[in-house]
């Protein structure tokens, strides 16, 4: 398919963001990671340019899976070995081609007993994760979850009101709604502290200038999952604590995602808390 003249134009930002973010999903389309070509259609752009995309982000996979492999080997694991698979809940740093969950199954890539299922949506917050709660979540066979969500619940107007997406109760309440059901479903359940933003980066990126975050309201929302995590007995795997240990920028251009060095953190992390 070759690429309309104005296709490129018509994104609202480069393709390389998009695609790496799946925006797509946006929009709902129930089209599978590796079908390119139908995403390509979704873009307007040709299936090469896509696949050219696609290439450099399968590139740094494997070299962030190589660098955690050498770090922490891979467990020798036979074939009578329980599967586990373990459904990743989240926004766009999980929904992310270069994510965590893309890195640990690259290394796991030769253990049929670990999996990482996907059911992350770029943009989403708590209130629209419970919207496809029953549709995209408990619908899936998981043993484990792993729940990364809240950036987007915390992102406030930049006037001054402030008011956040979602307050601070509100986010409460649907963690703990989130959180309860899975568990009362027997499932074993790890939750993600949320990362630090960097607003002159992402006022920079972002040029419209109409919304910010503050650490106030971040370490709000990271006080509170420690605390409830603590009360219904399921670990955390704190990465804001681990980034705040950090001499190295865990951040990417835009000042809100995470970069290659930040996701194999996560990785490190749950590797810690998970068989």
């Amino acid at each position: 398919m070759e690429r309309s003249n104005n296709a490129m134009d018509q994104l609202q930002h480069p393709l390389e963001f998009v695609h790496k973010f799946n925006l797509y999903k946006l929009s709902g389309l129930l089209i599978k990671d590796d079908d390119l070509s139908s995403i390509a259609r979704v873009y307007g752009v040709s299936l090469e340019e896509l696949t050219r995309v696609e290439g450099g982000f399968q590139r740094h996979i494997d070299k962030l899976a190589g660098e955690l492999s050498a770090a922490i080997p891979p467990p020798t694991r036979s074939p009578a070995d329980p599967e586990v698979s373990i459904l990743a809940i989240g926004d766009s740093i999980t929904s992310d081609r270069e994510s965590y969950l893309k890195i640990l199954n690259r290394y796991w890539q030769k253990d049929p007993s670990r999996k990482m299922l996907d059911s992350a949506v770029s943009g989403n917050t708590t209130s629209d994760l419970i919207k496809r709660f029953h549709s995209t979540v408990l619908n899936q066979e998981f043993q484990w979850a792993v729940l990364f969500i809240g950036t987007n619940d915390s992102l406030q107007l930049n006037d001054e009101i402030g008011i956040s997406v979602l307050s601070l109760e509100e986010y409460k309440r649907n963690i703990r709604f989130i959180t309860n059901t899975l568990l009362d479903r027997g499932k074993k359940l790890i939750q993600i502290t949320i990362p630090p933003v960097d607003n002159a980066r992402l006022q920079g990126f972002f040029t419209d200038g109409r919304f910010l975050y503050t650490e106030e309201h971040i370490a709000r929302v990271n006080d509170f999952i420690r605390e409830w995590a603590k009360k219904q007995g399921y670990p955390v795997a704190d990465l804001a604590a681990a980034i705040a240990e950090q001499d190295e920028d865990m951040l990417e251009p835009d000042g809100l995602h995470l970069n290659g060095r930040a996701q194999r953190l996560i990785c490190e992390l749950l590797l810690d808390l998970m068989p």
